[in-house]
């Protein structure tokens, strides 16, 4: 290819990709020149291809500037529903969003965490001086008093902060791999598909065990596959579980731990959705009934007070050492304003209000869509009602392969996310899918679920009975 092309074709790519937006300015053809050692007649030729494809435009005596690209041409374009879609890719960019998987920001009351990100900032030198690998002591005295009334006891030296939720798994995980000297780690499933990319990424094999939505821990068949197997540890999330929203019983978390502590297994446990309880009060995690410190407990503040802060924190029992050397050797430490912020929001106690409202919000983005799904889905569809979270599990049909109605829900403007993305084996059951009610606006979208469900239908062979 030409120098011509291969400059054109850059742009073309930035343009395409967003790099470069509407309204953008070019860099000038003489900057151009300088930055790829081109003739000004190379640069030239390649802006004028551009303009041809109608992706620039020239401005009189201004340069150069990125034009809006039509309509069509910006039309979204559903990804693939092979083995290689992937969550990221089920983005809020759809009208109908509910294959996302981040919390709705607009939910989110942002006002009172600024605020307390301005008044932390006033003692930003000071707390600079005593910043250390395990994070910001205010808020590690925060979180601990925060667990202590909700009943759990985690020692403030035990906790240490990190960058987000998934800071604290890898860590976790790296941990528990290096000391115990095991290659497989036995995951519950469905789980967050990022999980398993974390697993696959560390080269760590991967074994599941499936929990079918509002059953018992199936405790003989866990013994078996850590017998057979040999794990590291088992991953799992007792609490509002990804994407199912439900929790293990305290009769299964004890015997959980039980059945750990006799094969001598550390266990890491996800509580990520902690806040985002639906009854009087969060249940008790794993780690309250821990008495030999086998639990790695991760949580973090990204799904409920403060999206995109990206503070998480782990309580790793008698792995901390391990797990404070690897974020030595990682991270370093965790970002300090975001920290000083959260605890002054903590010690200042707004976010109860503000976790109280978000939690009513989702309680009636819910209930509408549930609403909504029992008037408009195929016969048989079964829902669980979520204890906590903001998913909603579905089960239809079986004669349904939900991933084959995604790319023509996608041009209606809605997407989902397909059950296989929680699994990695052949436990996935292809009739079932996971929604985002956060994203649900009962007023704006209540057509939204009879035209999902009347394009589900559609899908359904003729012997498997339509409604």
């Amino acid at each position: 290819m030409s120098k011509t092309g291969q400059l054109s074709q850059r742009f073309r790519h930035a343009i395409e990709q967003g790099q470069l937006r509407p309204g953008d300015r070019m860099p000038s053809l003489r900057k151009v020149c300088l930055d790829h050692k081109i003739s000004i007649t190379t640069a030239q030729r390649a802006y004028a291809e551009l303009e041809k494809l109608g992706l620039i435009e020239s401005m009189p005596r201004s340069g150069f500037r990125v034009l809006e690209r039509p309509a069509t041409e910006r039309a979204w374009r559903p990804p693939p529903t092979g083995d290689d879609l992937r969550v990221e890719q089920l983005t809020s960019a759809l009208p109908m969003p509910w294959g996302c998987p981040y919390m709705n920001p607009a939910l989110v009351n942002t006002t009172p965490l600024s605020k307390a990100l301005t008044r932390a900032l006033r003692d930003y030198r000071h707390a600079l001086s005593g910043n250390d690998n395990l994070g910001y002591e205010g808020l590690r005295r925060e979180l601990a008093l925060r667990y202590l009334a909700q009943g759990v006891a985690l020692d403030g030296d035990e906790l240490l902060i990190t960058c987000g939720g998934m800071e604290a798994l890898t860590l976790a995980i790296r941990a528990v791999a290096r000391l115990e000297g095991r290659d497989a780690m036995l995951v519950l499933t469905p789980a967050f598909p990022a999980l398993f990319d974390q697993l696959e990424h560390l080269g760590l094999r991967c074994a599941t065990l499936a929990i079918p939505p509002g059953q018992p821990l199936d405790l003989a068949r866990l013994e078996q596959l850590i017998v057979e197997q040999q794990p590291a540890a088992i991953i799992a999330m007792p609490n509002f579980q990804h994407p199912t929203g439900l929790c293990l019983s305290d009769d299964d978390k004890a015997a959980l731990l039980t059945l750990a502590e006799r094969h001598r297994l550390a266990v890491i446990e996800d509580d990520t959705y902690r806040e985002l309880y639906f009854g009087e009060a969060a249940p008790l995690p794993l780690k309250a009934f821990d008495q030999r410190g086998r639990v790695l407990y991760c949580s973090s503040f990204s799904k409920s007070l403060a999206p995109g802060y990206r503070v998480g924190w782990i309580a790793a029992g008698r792995y901390s050492d391990s797990v404070r050397g690897l974020k030595l050797c990682s991270s370093l430490s965790t970002p300090l304003p975001s920290q000083m912020a959260l605890a002054r929001l903590l010690s200042g106690g707004q976010h109860e209000n503000m976790l109280s409202l978000l939690r009513q919000r989702l309680q009636t983005n819910l209930l509408a869509m549930r609403q909504q799904i029992a008037a408009h889905f195929p016969a048989g569809c079964r829902m669980p009602m979520p204890q906590g979270g903001y998913f909603q599990w579905l089960t239809l049909p079986e004669s349904l392969d939900a991933g084959r109605c995604l790319p023509l829900a996608m041009e209606h403007g809605i997407h989902f996310a397909p059950a296989r993305l929680f699994f990695r084996d052949a436990s996935a059951p292809r009739h079932a899918m996971r929604l985002n009610f956060s994203f649900f606006d009962a007023l704006q979208q209540h057509g939204g679920i009879a035209l999902l469900g009347e394009l589900l239908s559609q899908h359904i062979p003729a012997t498997g009975g339509q409604r």
